[in-house]
């Protein structure tokens, strides 16, 4: 994509971040790539449109508003979908009665904040197939929005697995992985598998796969790893 006059982007680049399963550690990767584009002198959009826990706050969205350095309320919007229960938009709609999130209201509003930013990043709520709907699932908006994926999943024994098995319904789907993110879930892991889980799927995928070390809670600790580890210069 091309730069208006050396500096600023025509359009937003849009990416979008899921994972192989909730507590991968998808909000500190996001929070982490978002400060380190913001370091660069971007302004970056990060939204989460569909998230749930909110009781009533959308604290993911929240965290990502901040390491934008944003307000929150610059990047909320009524499209967007909030609810009580931690569980997936169609288990919420069943159980509560309260409808899902509507996906052509929520990429039409990503469309509207395209053009005002450098840099666009959507995170997902859990993993790819979370359901949404009866018959839609999180890979749906992605379809939608036709952004690159950045895959996120702990660094740990089975992760193979589960990478591959993301991997596999993406592309079937044909929806494009740009870069696997492994996270670190412990300052120190005395799990053998993480000496060759970023080669094998490195391997198998063709993708860069970034292992994210262990990082504070904070975003400019985050953004340091997002840079050390690769995963900043995979997207680039």
């Amino acid at each position: 994509m091309s730069r208006a006059g050396g500096s600023a982007l025509k359009r937003a680049r849009g990416w979008f971040v899921s994972s192989t399963g909730t507590s991968a550690g998808k909000t500190f990767v996001t929070r982490g790539i978002v400060r380190a584009w913001v370091s660069q002198g971007l302004r970056v959009a990060a939204l989460k449109p569909i998230e749930t826990g909110c009781d009533p706050i959308p604290l993911d969205a929240r965290a990502l508003a901040g390491a934008a350095r944003l307000d929150a309320p610059a990047l909320e919007s009524e499209a967007f979908y909030r609810a009580a229960p931690p569980l997936s938009p169609y288990a919420v709609e069943l159980s509560t009665g309260q409808r899902g999130p509507d996906l052509g209201t929520i990429v039409a509003q990503v469309r509207r904040l395209e053009p005002e930013f450098d840099q666009l990043i959507v995170e997902g709520a859990g993993g790819l197939l979370v359901p949404v709907s009866k018959r839609l699932d999180i890979a749906d908006l992605v379809a939608r929005l036709a952004y690159p994926l950045i895959l996120v999943a702990p660094d740990q024994l089975g992760v193979l697995s589960h990478v591959l098995t993301a991997y596999e319904a993406a592309t079937r789907r044909g929806l494009v992985i740009s870069a696997i993110a492994l996270t670190q879930q412990q300052p120190r892991d005395a799990d053998p598998s993480v000496e060759t889980n970023a080669q094998i799927l490195a391997e198998r995928t063709g993708r860069p796969v970034a292992r994210f070390p262990f990082s504070p809670d904070d975003d400019d600790a985050l953004a340091n790893a997002c840079s050390k580890c690769g995963l900043l210069a995979a997207l680039a």
